[in-house]
């Protein structure tokens, strides 16, 4: 199933974020203040909006409540990255992520709402937008094309059959390369089981990981 996304401010870190998410076959709303950002993404974001995202008005007539998740990447507007928060979290919007540098400014976003805060100078595009289409992962790094590097948690209840018994590697193609339980760094073998709120370091294809990402959900 597509999901859905905005990105408000589509400067170098925003358009990089929409092209990518797109090119995954998400459905994305781009919007920017700035004319001449808005058409040249229109070219491949077909919902791309020219408008003044601080009014309540503007908001509303988007319907980013309806989105899974908006991410506010505008870089050096601090007050404006407020408001659009304050608003978005008014209007309904269940899922918010906001770029900040300063750790300072971090803190007052996450007190003001906002879900997830990142800071785009340490955080890859295909990171952010592996972890925005995959629920289950929460670190995501593109080694080619088709293949990744990914930390899956196990959210089961009860503990997994061993690996061994899973066969992740031939029926996924699939390599687990270690589990982290606590302060532990597990090196797994094949008598390994996931517990509950393990994290795992997996690598191989994109596909082969949003199977994996379904299955220990």
């Amino acid at each position: 199933m597509k999901r859905d996304f905005a990105v408000i401010g589509l400067g170098s870190f925003g358009s990089k974020l929409c092209l990518e998410l797109g090119a995954q076959g998400a459905n994305v709303v781009a919007v920017d203040l700035d004319e001449e950002r808005v058409n040249r993404i229109a070219e491949q974001i077909p919902l791309a909006y020219c408008c003044d995202c601080t009014k309540e008005e503007t908001l509303k007539k988007l319907d980013l409540d309806e989105v899974d998740c908006v991410i506010v990447a505008i870089g050096k507007n601090f007050e404006a990255t407020i408001l659009i928060l304050v608003l978005l979290k008014e209007l309904g919007v269940g899922r918010v992520i906001v770029r900040a540098e300063e750790e300072s400014a971090k803190r007052v976003l996450l007190r003001l709402g906002a879900d997830e805060v990142f800071d785009a100078r340490e955080l890859a595009v295909n990171n952010l937008c592996g972890r925005l289409l995959n629920h289950g992962v929460t670190q995501f790094f593109r080694v080619t094309e088709e293949s990744s590097v990914a930390t899956l948690v196990y959210s089961g209840k009860e503990p997994s059959k061993k690996l061994m018994e899973m066969d992740l590697r031939n029926r996924y193609h699939l390599n687990v390369l270690l589990i982290c339980r606590g302060d532990q760094r597990i090196t797994p073998t094949g008598e390994d089981r996931f517990l509950p709120g393990d994290s795992v370091v997996v690598f191989g294809s994109n596909a082969a990981i949003k199977r994996m990402e379904r299955q220990i959900r």
